[in-house]
């Protein structure tokens, strides 16, 4: 019988398809990848999508927190491994690591991940899953969990944003990456080129559906250019971003 590890690793490759214009990893295709591991882990350990539809539920990603010491660039090889910190009946802490095959840390993550009812689309409980408890690794996690955000109480950049059809992912709301992506083209170009993104913070409150209209707020909070995206006037994510100069 093969053994399910507890600490289970991806390797990619960056294609140069899936390199944004600083000819790295993109944040929101690094989100993306989160998502993709996190969920490989998952039906490894059979707690995936399978397991929890039988329940009429299903994974969502409720708070994301990466830094990067330095994105992978085009072509080049790294290696994403996950592992649970805590798990209740509340939500899973799943962390992540980004190292080359040489071992040079490229960054960490942290996510939490809460279940919710398919049809209610209220929190669900995930005690019909507690064996996964059994799975959770001391396993160091250098960087900071997200924390609570404040929006910015004059924000400066003001964008709305209609979601359409490639918005919308599997289940039926909005993809988290997109809303990554809606934060980062808040920044202009130059901005972009001057600047790498250190670390960036999600918390996801609301889900948004197809043709929901988006209001795209920004404003710096001390160190850090802060946005949220509401829907008729309520927050549905807030994001923080801490950007450091490109060396």
């Amino acid at each position: 019988m093969t053994q399910i590890p507890n600490i289970h690793s991806h390797r990619f490759c960056l294609s140069a398809a899936q390199c944004d214009a600083q000819m790295g990893l993109s944040p929101a295709m690094l989100t993306q990848q989160i998502i993709e591991v996190a969920t490989e882990h998952a039906d490894l350990l059979g707690v995936g999508f399978k397991r929890l539809e039988q329940g009429g539920t299903l994974w969502v990603l409720s708070r994301i927190a990466f830094e990067m010491n330095r994105y992978p660039g085009v072509l080049e090889p790294y290696i994403m491994s996950t592992w649970i910190e805590d798990f209740n009946r509340h939500f899973s802490q799943r962390n992540f690591d980004i190292i080359t095959p040489e071992g040079e840390v490229l960054g960490y993550a942290r996510t939490i991940w809460v279940a919710i009812d398919i049809n209610t689309r209220k929190p669900a409980d995930l005690s019909g899953i507690s064996s996964i408890a059994s799975t959770v690794v001391d396993r160091p996690c250098p960087i900071a969990p997200p924390g609570k955000i404040r929006p910015a109480t004059e924000p400066e950049i003001i964008n709305e944003y209609t979601f359409q059809v490639s918005d919308i992912d599997l289940n039926r709301h909005v993809n988290s990456a997109r809303y990554v992506e809606l934060v980062l083209n808040q920044m202009d170009l130059d901005t972009f080129d001057a600047y790498r993104l250190g670390r960036f913070e999600i918390i996801y409150h609301h889900e948004s559906y197809y043709n929901d209209c988006a209001c795209v707020a920004s404003g710096m909070v001390k160190d850090a250019l802060v946005t949220s995206i509401s829907v008729d006037g309520t927050v549905h994510c807030l994001a923080r971003s801490i950007m450091k100069p490109k060396n």
